[in-house]
């Protein structure tokens, strides 16, 4: 099984050492990455299938919806609907978008999917506590 979380950890490195050298695109791509293991995390935490492969295993609104979470607003909403995995082919990041905003929206996705896996994690050990006191 994967350590999404392990691996989200080291992509948020890498995409603030490429945001803070002024390049955005590929901290954009990374920060999708981070988003992406998140939900993971989240999903198999609480037992919820997903795909593991393929262009759908990187879909963040797929892998979003999966987890029943309110749609994105603001800067994450940006986010969520400019990323992909195209994005490796590209050059540059669409014109009409500011990279800043779009990384302030991946960091706002990660970090509201990681307090969502904090309240899963206590809830889960709890329940566990119930089972074995």
């Amino acid at each position: 099984m994967a350590d999404f979380q392990a691996v989200a950890g080291v992509r948020a490195l890498e995409a603030k050492t490429l945001a803070d050298s002024g390049h955005y695109l590929g901290a954009v791509y990374l920060a999708g990455y981070v988003v992406e293991c998140r939900l993971k995390t989240y999903l198999q935490l609480n037992g919820i299938r997903f795909p593991r492969g393929g262009s759908e295993g990187h879909n963040l609104r797929g892998l979003w919806q999966s987890a029943q979470f309110p749609p994105p607003r603001g800067h994450a909403g940006l986010f969520i609907a400019h990323w992909g995995t195209e994005l490796r082919y590209e050059t540059r990041l669409p014109a009409d978008v500011d990279p800043k905003d779009l990384l302030k929206g991946g960091r706002e996705l990660a970090s509201w999917v990681a307090t969502r896996i904090r309240q899963a994690s206590s809830r889960r050990a709890a329940a566990g506590r119930r089972w074995n006191g």
